[in-house]
Order: structure tokens, then sequence, then C-alpha cells
């Protein structure tokens, strides 16, 4: 009987800890980007990515930085990345000084 109820728990126990770390906010560095930024594990294949306010100067770098790492966590080409926040529309010649549009916050579903 402790046979079986030790060797159940070596088998479930790896869904335990998957089940802890989801919805669990893991703040990160990326030091070839250069990058702070909040991962968050929604579901098996779904994650929230959040890179802190920054420039416009480091928008391209954060932008890059949340495709490349996407693949990284989807370990393939295949996943949907979709912005939540901080992206603001283009105007050619503003007519008053633009806000910064606030963290970069994206939605990523592996395929």
């Amino acid at each position: 009987m402790t046979r079986v109820l030790v060797g159940l728990a070596v088998l479930f126990a790896p869904l335990a800890i998957h089940a802890k770390d989801q919805g669990k906010v893991q703040a990160l560095y990326d030091f070839d980007h250069k990058v702070h930024y909040r991962q968050t594990q929604l579901a098996d294949n779904k994650y929230k990515l959040s890179i802190r306010e920054g420039s416009y100067q480091e928008f391209a770098k954060q932008s890059v930085f949340m495709l490349r790492h996407s693949a990284v966590l989807c370990k393939s080409d295949k996943f949907n990345l979709k912005f939540v926040s901080g992206i603001q529309a283009f105007e050619k010649f503003p007519t008053e000084p633009r806000a910064n549009p606030g963290p970069l916050v994206a939605e990523l579903t592996c395929n």
C-alpha cells in the first residue's frame, strides 16, 4: 500500500509544482537586450509579458525582445503575440508633446 502511495506521489508531484507556478509573477532581466520584464504563466501555453515603461528609443529593442522571448517560451516559430497596452498611434506631425505610452504589455499564446 505504501509503495502505491509513494508511486502516486512521485507521479503527481510535477503537476503540483507546475500548477503552483501558474499565476505567479516573475520579475526578470534579460542581459542581452538589457530589458527588465515581468512574466506570468496564465495557463499551459499562455503567458502575460510586461516590460516596464521606457523611452521611445528603447521601444525597438523592447519589441524585438518580445518577439525573441516569445519564440523561446513557445519553443517553436508558431505563436500569437497580442499587445494589450504600450503602443501608440503614429502621427507624422504631432501637434502636442506625446506622453509616454506606459509599460509594454502583451499576451502570448503558444500554438
